[in-house]
């Protein structure tokens, strides 16, 4: 089995627009070759053939992804919340005030808030916070 680098993972998420594991897993299915990659995704049917997708795809494609990301409250083994991120950013918006202070006594009592998922959003969530703690 051939070396998989990230730099071949990048370059298939880049091209064909999908995730970390269905690159890798095209890669690993393909040996490593980044071609043969793209057009076993495109086989597939992962790769979107459309080249434009319109603004109401867009918004449709990001509502899933924050549907698929979710937002976690919980201290040691109890949950106070665990809800999509799309439900959790709703709550802020329509009730600032209260979701403001909530978290932050939150944080205050030792509540860990966390952002769950496999996907571009939950990883750049979560990166900041990483930087933000160092």
């Amino acid at each position: 089995m051939a070396t998989i680098t990230l730099e071949q993972i990048d370059l298939i998420m880049q091209r064909a627009h999908v995730s970390f594991s269905e690159a890798k897993k095209a890669l690993e299915h393909c040996n490593g070759d980044v071609v043969e990659a793209l057009l076993y995704l495109e086989k597939v049917e992962k790769i979107e053939t459309q080249k434009t997708s319109s603004s109401t795809d867009k918004v449709t494609s990001f509502i899933n992804t924050l549907n698929a990301t979710t937002f976690i409250m919980k201290k040691k083994e109890r949950t106070y919340v665990n809800v999509p991120l799309s439900v959790a950013l709703i709550a802020i918006i329509l009730c600032f005030h209260v979701s403001f202070i909530t978290i932050i006594i939150a944080l205050i009592l030792g509540i860990k808030i966390s952002i769950v998922g496999e996907n571009d959003i939950a990883n750049k969530i979560n990166s900041t916070i990483n930087e933000l703690k160092k």
